[in-house]
């Protein structure tokens, strides 16, 4: 016992050590504080074993790899009037719906069916790569502008919006608008990632429109065969145009950290 730096000196009865029996030591308190002696002593030999042969090597290794493939959309809308002349100005970040980013996923992964709600409501038309989900083939590349509201507040945008709340679906100077994305690519590896940048101009011809949200969809059209689906949405501070006055609505869209 002495390898493992601890001596132990158990002092017995003397009737024990001379006459090898217990003598009167077997009843009552005397056997009990002898048992516990013992049992005591082999505890203490034990752990000593135990930590001289069978000391466990646990190694824990936990690697946190920064490399992020989020969204966020930022939007910014500038009026003008007939000359030009600039009248408002608004930029906000908005909301990356549900069901922009399950089109993605479907469509990034070539996803044939759905399994949870807000799935990828692609259909069946020419302009759909699969009958039921996917995005457009021709991506989310439709600006559309509304008014969802008439007071000066409109209701806030929330993740699980599909549609416009009152999309300016009727003529051809406040429908929806191709916003011809440009894509800006990051390859420096340190917070890198990719902005998208879609622009279109909306025109009021026809006395006084009222616009408080806009969103980005994979229609270009709101009609049959339905609304398409929407990538993002925002609403804002109602934005009154005057017959003549245009309004630019510029989306970016950035993905990565």
């Amino acid at each position: 016992m002495g390898q493992f730096g601890t001596h132990f000196r158990l002092k017995f009865p003397q009737c024990l050590i001379t006459k090898g029996a217990f003598c009167s030591l077997m009843n009552g308190k005397s056997t009990l504080a002898l048992v516990g002696v013992l049992f005591a002593a082999a505890m203490v030999v034990g752990m000593a074993t135990t930590s001289a042969f069978s000391t466990p090597h646990v190694i824990a290794s936990s690697t946190i790899v920064d490399n992020q493939f989020g969204m966020l959309g930022h939007i910014t809308l500038t009026q003008t009037d007939a000359d030009g002349n600039m009248k408002s100005y608004i930029q906000t970040d908005n909301v990356i719906v549900n069901i922009g980013e399950n089109c993605v996923a479907e469509t990034l992964f070539n996803v044939t069916a759905d399994t949870g709600p807000d799935g990828c409501d692609g259909a069946s038309t020419p302009l759909y790569t699969k009958s039921g989900n996917g995005i457009n083939n021709l991506g989310f590349s439709f600006i559309a502008v509304g008014n969802s509201s008439a007071s000066a507040t409109p209701p806030v945008a929330v993740e699980t919006d599909t549609t416009l709340i009152n999309e300016n679906s009727t003529g051809t100077t406040m429908d929806r608008k191709t916003g011809s994305p440009t894509v800006t690519t990051e390859s420096t590896g340190v917070g890198s990632s990719a902005v998208v940048t879609l622009s279109a101009v909306f025109t009021s011809d026809g006395g006084i429109s009222d616009v408080d949200e806009s969103g980005i969809f994979d229609e270009p059209t709101f009609g049959a065969p339905g609304p398409g689906n929407m990538l993002a949405r925002q609403t804002f501070t109602n934005i009154q145009l005057s017959d003549g006055d245009q309004l630019t609505v510029e989306w970016e869209i950035t993905i990565g950290s």
